[in-house]
């Protein structure tokens, strides 16, 4: 019996999220030689993670597709994984060095340039295991950019992303921000009106997707190192 991997997306409203990501699992599918793909979301869109789990049998392997910790739809997928002992849920395929070399190429094509004040921008965090991650996102982003990066974020408990882009300002350089969402959606459109000089686009614009993230996402599924059991999800959901 073939490993299943179940790509669990939060979803989103957005007609061109939706397209971006579905692009991104076909390609995981088209690459995922030894695997059954399927794909559920948290909200917003079908069919949902319990519905893909109720409807697939033998071992799988939720992959979140989520940037950091995020509780509210880790705690859904591991929800979801408790309706059956052969489902486990890995870890989020963020942050990761990965994520952190197309979010290099997202500011290259953006046109930064080295003397530019970089501020890597996340979502809302509501959790403290979230805000390492975010933390975490920028140093690797600033390993790879080779330069200082700054963090905002657009609600929750880390720097105010309007904050962290006037403190930006201070060093009298343009300001970046470099997306760290995955795809178009509110918060990228939040982001486009922070009132940064230049806004990188998402990490999975519109066109084929980068292989490199194909790649992390088909590493998590395979990687049973990275994989938590629902016990153990929902505890680090619930406690980071």
């Amino acid at each position: 019996m073939s490993r299943v991997l179940i790509v669990g997306s939060s979803g989103t409203h957005s007609a061109d999220g939706r397209a971006n990501v579905s692009r991104l699992i076909n390609a995981v599918r088209r690459e995922a030689h030894g695997l059954d793909v399927a794909d559920g979301y948290v909200d917003q869109q079908s069919p949902t993670l319990a519905e893909v789990v109720r409807t697939t049998a033998g071992p799988r392997a939720i992959v979140p597709l989520l940037l950091t910790r995020d509780p509210l739809p880790l705690r859904a997928m591991v929800a979801a994984a408790r309706q059956d002992p052969s489902v486990s849920v890995t870890a989020p395929i963020g942050p990761d060095w990965v994520l952190a070399e197309i979010g290099v190429q997202r500011l290259m094509e953006a046109g930064a340039r080295p003397d530019d004040t970089i501020v890597l921008a996340a979502d809302a965090v509501t959790d403290e295991a979230a805000v390492e991650d975010v933390s975490k996102a920028a140093r690797l982003l600033s390993a790879v950019w080779g330069g200082r990066v700054h963090v905002g974020t657009l609600a929750g408990l880390d720097a105010d992303l309007g904050d962290a882009i006037d403190v930006a300002r201070a060093y009298g350089k343009r300001v970046v921000v470099s997306s760290y969402v995955l795809t178009s959606g509110v918060a990228h459109d939040q982001m486009l009106l922070c009132g940064a000089d230049v806004v990188t686009a998402p990490l999975v614009p519109p066109g084929a997707p980068d292989q490199r993230l194909v790649g992390l996402v088909l590493a998590r599924a395979r990687s049973r190192s990275g994989w938590l059991s629902a016990d153990d999800g929902e505890h680090r959901a619930a406690h980071g």
